[in-house]
């Protein structure tokens, strides 16, 4: 009898504890329920939101102190900020030379001419040109008989930010030996134009004009284009810079073997390279300079005629003035041709340099 009560109540709690287990699951599933859908809902809305990013910018505050004495409040630096991002230099010429953000440096190139757009703020440059022994002169360096110069006067007649037009007014006779002084003149000029910050080209010639029979120095035309290179540190004043000056000229630069191009008109006699139909030689030529900075240049050239290696400087940092000097045929056999005009078919080296300044 005791066993039966006993199974009884066993049967009882086992069925109590039945009904409560599956109302708890039933709670516990619904709850699931809810919470997946709330989470869903709150997914896609955290999807929807714009987000942004937020800088909190904290300004320092600013201490003001009042002086008596103006020369006691201290100079703060200006950064120049277009100095030191802008990767271009304005560059002009002085016949030869060139101003870099209107900073004169010497020259870079001689014979060769450059393409760059005169500088307006000069209007006249003139360069003695001086010759320790012309090529066919049974001498020695720097004799009398030897030796010779040239005057040029470049006369700026034009010039704006891009686009400039120069005249040339060139003197051969210098002195009183076998012509008198003024005679052997002439007449060139020179059209540049800036192409971007780093290219400009020019077109020109010189000696065009012969304003007597006696000249022998060519008539010499030339296409020539012109770049550089910085170097070194952007922010100075007085950067180092590559020079570079490549194109064709005629005559004078199309001498002998160099002038393998082409041929055109001449334009007039006498000439260097002209034929039974006066057409005369066009030829390569080039230059490149190195400016360790606004005093000193290290230069090598292609004229045609021939070549020259020297060194330009501006002894005074702010005066217009220019010194240069070079060697020519100084490479045994260089040219071939040279030596067709060299005593005894044989070239020594020679030398040429030019006094310069600009008004």
């Amino acid at each position: 009898m005791m066993l039966k009560v006993i199974f009884v109540i066993f049967n009882i709690f086992l069925l109590c504890f039945k009904e409560v287990y599956s109302y708890d699951a039933a709670v516990l599933i619904e709850k699931n329920k809810k919470e997946s859908f709330l989470k869903g809902n709150l997914d896609k809305k955290i999807a929807s939101i714009k987000w942004e990013k937020v800088i909190k910018k904290s300004k320092s505050p600013l201490y003001w102190e009042k002086v008596d004495d103006p020369s006691e409040i201290p100079e703060i630096e200006v950064l120049n900020i277009t100095k030191l991002f802008n990767n271009s230099l304005n560059i002009k010429s002085l016949d030869r030379s060139v101003t870099v953000n209107n900073i004169h440096y010497p020259e870079i190139s001689h014979y060769v001419p450059n393409g760059y757009v005169s500088d307006n703020q000069k209007f006249l440059t003139t360069s003695l040109r001086t010759i320790s022994k012309l090529r066919f002169c049974d001498g020695k360096n720097f004799q009398y008989k030897c030796a010779d110069g040239i005057l040029n006067v470049d006369l700026n007649l034009l010039s704006t930010e891009e686009f400039s037009f120069n005249s040339r007014f060139s003197l051969q006779s210098i002195s009183s030996r076998g012509t008198e002084f003024g005679e052997q003149s002439t007449l060139g000029f020179k059209i540049a134009k800036s192409l971007t910050p780093n290219w400009s080209f020019a077109f020109g010639g010189e000696n065009i004009i012969h304003l007597d029979k006696d000249i022998d120095l060519g008539r010499n035309f030339y296409l020539i284009s012109s770049t550089y290179k910085k170097l070194g540190s952007f922010n100075k004043d007085n950067q180092s810079i590559l020079f570079i000056n490549a194109g064709i000229g005629s005559d004078f630069y199309g001498y002998k073997g160099n002038g393998f191009l082409w041929k055109t008109p001449c334009l007039g006699k006498p000439n260097l390279t002209g034929d039974e139909d006066n057409n005369c030689s066009w030829g390569p030529i080039g230059s490149i300079a190195l400016a360790a900075n606004d005093r000193i240049t290290f230069i090598n050239e292609w004229f045609g005629y021939s070549y020259g290696s020297g060194v330009s400087i501006k002894p005074f940092k702010e005066r217009s003035i220019i010194f240069s000097l070079y060697a020519t045929d100084f490479i045994k056999g260089f040219p071939k041709y040279a030596a067709e005009h060299c005593p005894r078919k044989k070239c020594d080296p020679r030398f040429y340099g030019n006094i310069s300044v600009s008004f």
